[in-house]
């Protein structure tokens, strides 16, 4: 009972709210955050051969 009451009283109830993007585009971006973290990673790969 007190569980439903305090549910209520804070909106749990109510469905989360959308983000406004589509799934794939979430996805995309964050395949766009990979590829550019291996390109850092990449641009350091011979670093420790130099000396």
């Amino acid at each position: 009972m007190l569980v439903a009451l305090v549910m209520s009283a804070t909106g749990a109830n109510t469905p989360a709210e959308h983000s406004g993007m589509p799934p794939l585009l979430w996805g995309l971006m964050a395949f766009a955050v990979f590829l550019l973290l291996l390109a850092i990673l990449w641009a350091f790969r011979s670093v420790g051969n130099r000396h």
